[in-house]
């Protein structure tokens, strides 16, 4: 029992300094995620540079982390570690997608392919924000591009069937499966709202050259108008 103190002294030196890692790792873990948000966000309006420098920054800070929890594999694999890096790839594979790049592969992004799958997931959400916005904007061909690419993730995120033990993507699977499926009712209707917008000016132009006949006191029979041809 002569040790006892100096056992009790290790320990706790060890639980000190994992303690003091843990809290450099959290607040590291935030940084990542704030700036991949705000890199997010920037892709959104469209502000690729400023996009790309946040996500340099999140690079820098996953490099420390990582460096930082290097002996620590329990602290490495805590939750909130790997929701940084599911932010991190969401925000790398975004840039690259809309700058129509090659996707970084996992091994170059120093993270997991837990996280990587699992963020690669999370994009469908940004891509469908992409889609709706080019459906205001009345682009629909360019709101189809951004489906195409959500339907692409879904048919390669859906080869996986492990237990969620293993990795927990089931219930993203069910996500992006409804958004894909939201998204495409929204461009069908939006597609089906132009085409009558269309007709509907079409017709309206009849209208008008009834009324510019009626003016003029013209013979409606000398007028080729024929309405069945717009519907």
């Amino acid at each position: 029992m002569q040790n006892l103190d100096r056992i009790i002294q290790k320990i706790d030196k060890h639980i000190n300094e994992k303690d003091q890692i843990r809290e450099q790792a959290l607040r590291i873990s935030r940084d990542i995620i704030i700036c991949c948000r705000k890199a997010i966000q920037a892709l959104h309006r469209q502000k690729t540079d400023d996009a790309q420098k946040l996500i340099d920054q999140a690079a820098k800070h996953l490099k420390t982390l990582l460096s930082l929890t290097k002996d620590f594999s329990d602290i490495y694999h805590a939750g909130y570690i790997k929701n940084a890096e599911q932010e991190y790839v969401e925000a790398q594979c975004l840039i690259h997608i809309l700058n129509n790049e090659d996707l970084p592969d996992p091994d170059s992004l120093e993270v997991s392919y837990s996280s990587y799958l699992l963020g690669l997931c999370d994009i469908v959400g940004e891509l469908r924000r992409g889609a709706l916005d080019n459906i205001l904007e009345g682009n629909s061909a360019k709101a189809n591009d951004y489906l195409i690419y959500m339907d692409s993730i879904y048919e390669a995120i859906m080869s996986f069937d492990y237990p969620s033990g293993l990795i927990p993507i089931k219930k993203k699977q069910d996500t992006v499966r409804g958004l894909i499926e939201k998204t495409r009712g929204e461009l069908a209707v939006a597609s089906c709202e132009r085409r009558i917008n269309g007709k509907t000016s079409e017709f309206r132009g009849l209208i008008d050259r009834l009324t510019e006949t009626k003016t003029s006191k013209k013979k409606t029979s000398d007028i080729d108008i024929d309405v069945d041809k717009v519907w």
